[in-house]
């Protein structure tokens, strides 16, 4: 589809009519007891009672993303302006709060500032990008509406020495709604409507406007249908599935090892054959654009789909969409920039000038140490892994 085809339009709708949930807390008993004298004997009364407590509290109300398309040819591409008012004020009826279409598709600019307005058809068709722009507006579904159809039926009939041409014109629209959290769909309609039009062959009317009177009854029917899903609790809350989750990350630097130098009780340097994996400090991580905390560490953010953005000093920015979910441990590669490297370079060339098998003084043990020192405070940590196995001390 072109552009033309797909004119995305995203409004965000808050639905206000709420229900109200009852929850019934756990039964209660209680025993009374009363004695007195009846006719000379002692009768002892016991009642008991037993206190169910129920508490209403308001359901909480979905937030929807709509958008709407056009697959039904040149015929309906001028129309989707007004398809989009059709679907907004009868979905407004319903008791919804409609956040501004300018709103929503700063959006849509920010999940790709440098896209080209093309560029938005492939996006929107893409379930990730659905899901990243529902919980980038903070919806919890996304309702698409599309124009699916636009066919001309002709029938000619001649009575009484007129010829006359009926012209049946149907309109499809078709709506679908999707969970916002994992983009799996929750319900989908189509609607039809149909309109008539007399013509002879002396008087044609073509009825430009036809195709926007049936889209505007076509909005009240899907509306009406919209309706019957709520009711139907088609549209459960998904904030279960949008609860806070905690992400370990991890960085490492890409391609780069420090080799294995360790310092005998001796002071007899060892040059191993072995590399050690090095990782950086104190990268910032970003989740959809907003700084939520460093690398390495534990993060919190809303579980689903988000875009995850590493950045560092000295190194190329890692980003990429990921699926967050409790406990999960993401190790990012960072690669250096030219810069980074330089300095990553003086900070190692201390390595390169030992030699295995030297005797050092303790002076050189205690210098050489200081310089590890110094390569760890400048923001980078070698992954010895201490303790398992190891004899003589490393110099990591």
């Amino acid at each position: 589809m072109t552009i033309a085809q797909l004119r995305t339009s995203l409004v965000a709708l808050a639905f206000g009519a709420t229900s109200l949930l009852a929850q019934t807390e756990a039964p209660s008993t209680t025993l009374q007891k009363k004695t007195y004298d009846q006719n000379g004997r002692k009768v002892t009364e016991r009642t008991l009672t037993t206190v169910v407590k129920e508490t209403e509290h308001e359901a909480e109300t979905p937030t929807v993303a709509i958008f709407v398309a056009n697959r039904a040819g040149k015929a309906g591409d001028s129309e989707l302006g007004a398809l989009e008012d059709y679907i907004t004020g009868r979905v407004t009826d319903l008791g919804v709060k409609v956040i501004s279409g300018e709103t929503a598709l700063n959006a849509v600019s920010g999940m790709a500032p440098n896209g080209k307005a093309t560029d938005l058809d492939a996006q929107m068709a893409q379930s990730t990008s659905a899901v990243r722009l529902a919980q980038t507006l903070g919806a919890t579904h996304l309702l698409q509406v599309t124009i699916s159809g636009f066919d001309s039926n002709k029938k000619t009939i001649d009575a009484y020495g007129v010829t006359t041409v009926n012209d049946e014109r149907t309109a499809r629209v078709t709506y679908k709604i999707l969970d916002g959290v994992t983009g799996a769909s929750l319900a989908a309609d189509t609607v039809k409507v149909s309109k008539t039009v007399q013509n002879t062959p002396d008087m044609a009317d073509e009825r430009s406007s036809l195709l926007n009177g049936l889209l505007e009854e076509a909005a009240q029917k899907v509306a009406t249908s919209l309706k019957r899903q709520i009711d139907r609790g088609r549209l459960a809350s998904t904030s279960a599935a949008q609860s806070t989750v905690t992400v370990t990350i991890t960085t490492e630097l890409a391609d780069l090892y420090i080799p294995d130098v360790r310092i005998s009780p001796e002071n007899t340097l060892a040059i191993s054959e072995s590399k050690f994996k090095v990782s950086a400090l104190a990268a910032t991580v970003e989740i959809d654009g907003i700084a939520v905390g460093t690398a390495p560490g534990p993060i919190q953010a809303k579980a689903g789909l988000h875009k995850l953005r590493v950045v560092r000093e000295g190194f190329k920015p890692w980003e990429r969409t990921v699926n967050l979910s409790n406990g999960q441990k993401l190790n990012v590669p960072l690669e250096m920039t030219e810069a980074g490297y330089a300095r990553w370079q003086d900070a190692t060339a201390f390595v390169n000038g030992l030699k295995n098998g030297a005797k050092l003084t303790d002076a050189e043990v205690k210098v050489l140490e200081g310089k590890a020192k110094m390569l760890e405070q400048s923001g980078f940590k070698v992954d010895t892994k201490e303790g398992i196995h190891i004899t003589n001390k490393s110099l990591f």
